[in-house]
Formats: structure tokens, C-alpha cells, sequence
């Protein structure tokens, strides 16, 4: 029998949605889970929150990863579609937001992640959750759209890095879990026709029970943290496996 892994995992938005469903899949299979969020009703064995905001660049720059184990995860989960609205009607604050908690924020937790682990013994895995919108233009979704799409880049770049580093102990992904039934998709269907021209598209999804449930995709995402290696390609999609 071999040895038993303790394994560590960093979730960014586990209060809510995919990252909830994750944060609890995890646990499940033996975890220690670090989740990072604005706030937390979830008390579990084995389960630590830690306050974050990441719009707050400044504090997010300064969060330390100072915990490991054999096996670390970072998963880069928590996001926004901020106002709905084709631009020149959406406010200059919230293209900022948006970039800060998609692109900025996950690009400083993985630089401080590396930064952190690169030196050390065990596995290491960064799972960064994009979204099909990051690869086609979707009207009133602009800076969304552009965020996700920079996350996806930024994390090839990262995979490539690592390989140059020969760093095989490292495996980057940059997954994009499908249409999901979160607080976001309640948001995008409260839009209305003059905000969001696709808003019907999203409705009848609903309807139709066309939805992926947070727990499925957990359940998804979990065979690529388990087998990360039967997953080459730094760009993912729960779609496709």
C-alpha cells in the first residue's frame, strides 16, 4: 500500500456556485481545503476561510500562501459578468471590477503561487475556471468576454513557462465549465432585451433544464485535478470530457 497523500487545495469564491460544490466534492475526497471569498456559511472539518475580496488588487497582492502539502491546488474560481449593457451604457468602474476579479486578481495569485511553490517538492496544480465567452464575442459581455479571454492566454503562457522550466512536477488548465446554474445565469436572464440581445437564448436554457448543476461540474473538474495528466491541452472544457 502506498504511501497516503496530504493534499491541500486554495479556492477562490467557495462560498457560492461551482466553488461551493467543489470546496465540498474536495473535502469529501480528503482535501484540506483554504477557501478565499467576501463572506462564508460553510463550517466543515478540515475547511478554513479567509476574508478576500478580489476587486481589492491591493489586498489580494498581499495574501501569502503559507501552508503546503504534498499535493497543492489553486483553484481560480471566483468571477463576474459585471453590467450587462453595450458599452458606452456600462460604467467605467465596473470594467475595472470586472478585470480586477476575472484577470488581475487570478494572475496575482498565481504569480504569488509560483512563486511560493517553485522551489519545492510535490505536485502542483493551478486550475483557473474560464468560460466559453473568453473564445466568441457576446454583445453587452465586452469586458467579460476580454476577461476571460486574457485568463486563457495568460494561463497558456504560464503552462509554457513551466515547461520551459521543466517543471514536470507542475500542470496548468485553464477550464470552461459550460453554462451553469449560479447567481451569474439569474443575473444575465434578469436583463432585458434593450440591455442584453441574447437574454431569450439564456432563458429558454433554464426552461428546458439545459443547465449544467454546480455539482456536476465539480464532479467534471475533479477527474482533471485527479488525472491531470490524461489532460495535455492547458485549455479545457467540461463539454469535451
Amino acid at each position: 500500500m502506498g504511501v497516503q497523500q496530504n493534499k491541500l487545495a486554495y479556492i477562490t469564491g467557495s462560498s457560492k456556485g461551482i466553488g461551493r460544490a467543489l470546496t465540498e466534492l474536495l473535502l469529501e475526497e480528503g482535501y484540506e481545503v483554504i477557501g478565499l471569498s467576501r463572506s462564508n456559511d460553510l463550517k466543515a472539518e478540515n475547511f478554513k476561510h479567509i476574508t478576500l475580496d478580489l476587486a481589492d488588487i491591493g489586498k489580494v497582492s498581499s495574501f501569502e500562501f503559507q501552508k503546503t502539502a504534498d499535493k497543492v491546488l489553486l483553484v481560480n474560481n471566483a468571477g463576474l459578468v459585471g453590467d450587462i449593457n453595450p458599452l458606452g451604457s456600462v460604467q467605467n468602474s465596473d470594467i475595472q471590477k470586472v478585470m480586477n476579479v476575472n484577470t488581475i486578481a487570478p494572475q496575482i495569485l498565481c504569480n504569488n503561487f509560483i512563486k511560493r511553490f517553485q522551489n519545492e517538492k510535490g505536485s502542483f496544480h493551478v486550475l483557473n475556471i474560464s468560460s466559453g465567452a473568453g473564445k466568441s464575442a457576446i454583445d453587452s459581455w465586452a469586458t467579460y468576454c476580454a476577461s476571460k479571454a486574457a485568463l486563457d492566454l495568460f494561463s497558456e503562457t504560464m503552462s509554457s513557462e513551466l515547461e520551459w522550466a521543466q517543471a514536470t512536477n507542475w500542470h496548468v488548465h485553464s477550464c470552461a465549465p459550460g453554462v451553469v446554474d449560479t447567481n451569474m445565469q439569474e443575473q444575465i436572464r434578469s436583463s432585458s432585451e434593450e440591455e442584453f440581445n441574447r437574454v431569450q437564448y439564456f432563458k429558454d436554457l433554464k426552461s428546458n433544464n439545459e443547465l449544467f448543476t454546480p455539482q456536476l461540474v465539480a464532479n467534471k473538474l475533479n477527474m482533471v485535478i485527479e488525472n491531470p495528466e490524461k489532460f495535455p491541452e492547458t485549455l479545457i472544457s467540461v463539454r469535451d470530457f
